[in-house]
C-alpha cells in the first residue's frame, strides 16, 4: 500500500500525534487529494464529478469495485473508520462548495472542511473541537486563497470566534491544539495561513506543544 501524501507542515504536526498518527496522515491525504482537485479543474462541474467519486467511495456500506483505490482502502481500513465517515464526508462536500462557490463561501466551507477534519481526529471533541476547526480552516483559507475578497471574509469570521477557541484548545488533542493555537495567534494579528513551511512556523508548531498560546 502507498504512503499517504502529507505535506511538510503536516508532518511536523503528525509528530505530536500521537496513536491518532495513521488516522490523521490519512485524513490529511484524502484533505489534500480534495484541495488538489479544487486546484486543478477548470470547470466547476468536473470538480463536483470527481469529489462525488469520493463521496461515493466513502459512503457505501462496503467497498466496490469502481471505487477502490490505495487511499480508499487505507481510508476505511482505519480503526475508527465508521465513527470518522461523516465526518470525512463533510470534509469533501466541503471542497464541493468551495468549487461551486456557494453563497456564504468561506463560512460554509470552514464548518466543512475544519470541523469534519477536527471532529474526525478529536472522538467525543464536539461541539469545542468543531468550532476549533472552523477557525482553522478559515485561516487556512485567508493565507492561500488567492481571491482577496474570499479572505478577508474568511479572516473576519475567524477573529470573531479566536476568543471562544481559545477556551476550548486545552481540551483538545496535542496536535489539533498546535494548529488551533498558530491559527488563533495569526488572525487575532490579521493574518491567513503561511503558504509553505517556513522556519518560522515550524518554530510557532513546536512551540505551541508546550505553550498553548
Amino acid at each position: 500500500m502507498t504512503e499517504p501524501q502529507v505535506t511538510p507542515v503536516q508532518r511536523v504536526l503528525l509528530g505530536a500525534a500521537g496513536k491518532e498518527a495513521k488516522n490523521a496522515a490519512w485524513v490529511f491525504a484524502l484533505d489534500n487529494e480534495c484541495a488538489h482537485i479544487a486546484r486543478v479543474v477548470r470547470e466547476p462541474m468536473m470538480g463536483q464529478i470527481r469529489l462525488a467519486w469520493w463521496r461515493d467511495a466513502l459512503s457505501s456500506p462496503t467497498p466496490m469495485p469502481e471505487h477502490r483505490s490505495d487511499m480508499v482502502d487505507a481510508l476505511r481500513a482505519l480503526d475508527r473508520f465508521d465513527q470518522m465517515r461523516p465526518h470525512l464526508i463533510a470534509l469533501v462536500d466541503a471542497w464541493e462548495e468551495l468549487i461551486v462557490g456557494a453563497s456564504d463561501g468561506a463560512d460554509a466551507f470552514a464548518r466543512g472542511r475544519g470541523a469534519g477534519l477536527f471532529a474526525a481526529l478529536a472522538p467525543g471533541g464536539g461541539a469545542g473541537a468543531s468550532l476549533a476547526g472552523t477557525l482553522w480552516a478559515l485561516w487556512d483559507l485567508a493565507g492561500k486563497v488567492d481571491d482577496e475578497e474570499l479572505a478577508a471574509a474568511a479572516l473576519s469570521s475567524a477573529r470573531k470566534m479566536a476568543g471562544t477557541v481559545r477556551a476550548v484548545i486545552p481540551a483538545l488533542p496535542r496536535m489539533l491544539a498546535m494548529m488551533a493555537t498558530v491559527a488563533c495567534n495569526d488572525v487575532e494579528q490579521g493574518k491567513g495561513a503561511p503558504r509553505s513551511l517556513t522556519p518560522r512556523l515550524y518554530w510557532r508548531l513546536l512551540r505551541s506543544q508546550f505553550f498553548r498560546v
